[in-house]
């Protein structure tokens, strides 16, 4: 059989998988990551998950899955041509992976014969005892032990085939019977000749019973003298205590009287004082009167500095050169300073164009040599032209210089006002903030003055005070005396309910005479406490084994009947006796038939496990000695000596038994059909030479069977990089 394909949810394990190969898996993972999880889980798959096991670490409870989800598996396995899928789920809490199915891989046709029970032998052609004795190695269980499933497959391998016989379990039936026959205190014959030997010894010790009988009872009376004693000295401290106890009250009621007295005085001397309530609303108020002083005196800084703001915007309003004048006037001024118009410069043009013109004719006609008369017009009213121009430009320059300082003065006047109004509305706004802070000023003052009226009001009841100041004192009097007056009233009751108390545990009666003296008893009541618990514990003891004894003496019975008992039993051990001598012979008998057996198995498989511990330890060492219980020795090579087991190294150790495992699998594993070897952490102990030597023996090994080899070193992935039949996992 080989595994192809793992689906867990087991332990750490949910929805987890595996997917391994023919030949020899090797998977790493480091500690914690599931690798023991993982070998249970298979063993879980092919043999169900018992459920008579009930301690803590039973599969069921041990491996419960971690997220609280129910344990659940599948394995998908090659059995010669067939591929089975194996599915184990959980219907029950009490059942774990109880529900069991077996089909062809691909289809839901079930399996004939394999049940969840049965499917481990069905499909490997073992039980579960020799599966986890032979194929299922871990680092912490590689010693292998006898167990009688293992035992009658190797019998039936060198006798005669039959598996219903096991030496080891009738080996056990016999000594049982031998047990129960003689075995120590518990045995039948032990026990009837320890029933004889009392019986001897009934008749001795009614005698000596008798006489302990009277000295007990003579024990008896002094104790009870000795306890009548205590009790009376116990009484003598009742009523030493009750006396104190009186002498406390009284006690208790005089601190209650001056307590009392004490009050009344501070009542008196305090005069009227106001209540919890009245007084906690009179200093809430005087806080909030002290508050609102000082927003006062900010009010009024405040309504200081807006006055003087606004004296200073008036001034600067008043000094300017328009006041007092409104702006609609002085709008009206801008408008009544008229600008002159200016001529435009065409008349100009005109006349200057008639005196060029006159000049042109003038100079043309003395060019020719006209006669005077007709250049002297020409001249002349080319010079009144030019007069004419030049007076008219002048006249025009006098208008423009008009005009400019027309406009100046308008601009001036303009910008006057530009100045002069908003300083008006700064002056507005500034009287105005100066009149709303006056007022505002006014009525903190007004409500702060009727706080304090009233406040002052409400005190004359009980002071008499003048301003806030005086108040203030006059309130943290009151809170003193009222303090004081209700720690004096707490005094009053915490002494009228000391007084109350002890008034209740007063003893019942008459209180005793203070001047009747009461002796002091000899022992201290410590000492009475701890006398009186032994005294009656001893006088309860004594009581007891008085009446023990007196059961005793009255059990011993008549002595003729205990001789008749004494012969009845000598009859019994006699055949008792002649039985046990029977069965030691049978016993014998079937040692010796055992040796036999051991002599014919033990060598073989010794051979075959010196065969593999030889290649393991590189011929260190040649032999082992193999005892019928599974007991080892080693036989070393180099100076032949035998050592057992407890004197190896721990790795040696290991490799022993690892050998013995390996050929308990050669011998006692069919051989039709391939079981799976799986390997927890089984070579973590082996040095590095040792360890390959295994690895070769196991990749040699992988070819007539599927290996896994679950590991946390990574030494062996190292080894077998590379190496034909070799599948490396990591998780």
């Amino acid at each position: 059989m080989q595994i192809r394909y793992l689906n867990a949810t087991f332990g750490r394990l949910e929805q987890a998988e595996l997917r391994l190969q023919p030949g020899l898996n090797v998977i790493y993972a480091p500690n914690e990551a599931g690798k023991s999880t993982w070998s249970r889980f298979i063993r879980s798959m092919l043999y169900g998950v018992s459920t008579r096991d009930r301690s803590p670490l039973a599969d069921k409870n041990r491996y419960a899955p971690w997220s609280g989800a129910v344990m659940r598996g599948r394995m998908d396995v090659d059995v010669g041509d067939d591929s089975y899928t194996l599915l184990r789920e959980t219907r029950r809490a009490a059942a774990p992976m109880g529900e069991f199915t077996c089909t062809y891989a691909g289809t839901a046709t079930a399996v004939p014969g394999i049940t969840g029970q049965n499917a481990g032998e069905q499909l490997l052609g073992i039980g579960p005892e020799v599966f986890e004795r032979s194929a299922f190695i871990s680092q912490a269980g590689l010693s292998v032990d006898q167990d009688a499933e293992l035992e009658r497959r190797i019998a039936a391998l060198i006798t005669t085939g039959e598996e219903e016989t096991s030496f080891s379990e009738t080996q056990e039936r016999l000594k049982k019977q031998l047990n129960r026959r003689r075995h120590n205190k518990t045995g039948q014959i032990p026990a009837l000749e320890r029933e004889i030997a009392q019986l001897d010894q009934s008749l001795d010790n009614l005698h000596a019973l008798q006489e302990q009988h009277r000295q007990t009872a003579r024990q008896l009376e002094r104790c009870r003298a000795q306890q009548k004693e205590l009790l009376a000295q116990q009484e003598q401290w009742r009523q030493l205590e009750q006396r104190q106890q009186w002498e406390q009250y009284r006690e208790a009621e005089a601190q209650e009287a001056r307590a009392q007295a004490h009050l009344d005085a501070l009542t008196e001397l305090a005069g009227p004082l106001p209540d919890e309530a009245a007084l906690a609303q009179m200093e809430n108020r005087c806080v909030g009167l002290s508050s609102s002083m000082q927003d006062l005196q900010r009010a009024r800084q405040t309504a200081e500095i807006a006055a003087s703001s606004a004296r200073l915007a008036q001034d600067t309003y008043n000094n300017h050169p328009l006041y007092p004048a409104d702006a609609e006037g002085l709008q009206s001024r801008v408008d009544q300073i008229a600008l002159p118009d200016v001529p435009g410069l065409w008349p100009f043009w005109l006349q200057l164009a008639c005196a060029v013109c006159a000049l042109g004719v003038t100079i043309f006609a003395a060019v020719l040599h006209r006669p005077p008369v007709e250049w002297i017009i020409p001249a002349v009213l080319c010079a009144v032209s030019a007069a004419a121009a030049v007076l008219w430009h002048r006249n025009r320059g006098r208008i423009l210089e008009q005009r400019a300082q027309r406009e100046a003065g308008r601009s001036l006047l303009t910008e006057q006002i530009k100045e002069y109004i908003p300083l008006r509305e700064k002056y507005q706004e500034a009287a105005g903030q100066a009149a709303e802070a006056e007022h505002f000023y006014q009525a903190l003052r007004r409500q702060q003055e009727e706080g304090e009226s009233s406040l002052l009001d409400s005190l004359t009841p009980y002071r008499a005070a003048a301003d806030l100041d005086e108040a203030v004192a006059v309130i943290g009097e009151l809170r003193r005396q009222c303090s004081a007056v209700a720690a004096g009233q707490q005094t009053l009751r915490e002494a009228q309910l000391r007084c109350s108390l002890m008034r209740e545990r007063l003893p019942e009666g008459t209180p005793p005479d203070p001047d009747v003296p009461l002796p002091r008893p000899a022992m201290d009541p410590a000492q009475l406490r701890a006398a009186l618990p032994q005294a009656a514990a001893s006088l309860q003891a004594l009581q007891s084994r008085l009446d023990t004894l007196t059961g005793q003496i009255r059990s011993m019975g008549d002595p003729d009947d205990l001789v008749g008992r004494r012969q009845q039993r000598q009859e019994q051990v006699r055949r008792l006796q002649a039985e046990y001598d029977a069965i030691a012979l049978a016993l014998s008998a079937l040692e010796n038939a055992n040796l036999t057996l051991q002599n014919r198995f033990s060598p073989a498989l010794g051979a075959r496990a010196a065969e593999i511990f030889s290649g393991i330890t590189g011929g260190k060492y040649r032999q082992v000695l193999l005892g019928r219980d599974f007991s080892l020795a080693a036989g070393s090579e180099t100076d032949g000596a035998q050592r057992s087991v407890q004197l190896l190294s721990q790795g040696t150790t290991d490799q022993l038994y690892l050998s013995v495992r390996l050929a308990i699998c050669d011998m006692v594993l069919p051989q039709d059909r391939p079981v799976p070897l799986i390997m927890d952490d089984a070579l973590l102990s082996f040095d590095d030479q040792r360890l390959h030597a295994a690895l070769d023996y196991l990749l040699e090994e992988s070819r007539q069977r599927q290996i896994l080899l679950f590991t946390c070193q990574k030494r062996e992935q190292a080894y077998l990089a590379g190496k034909e039949n070799v599948t490396a996992v990591s998780l």
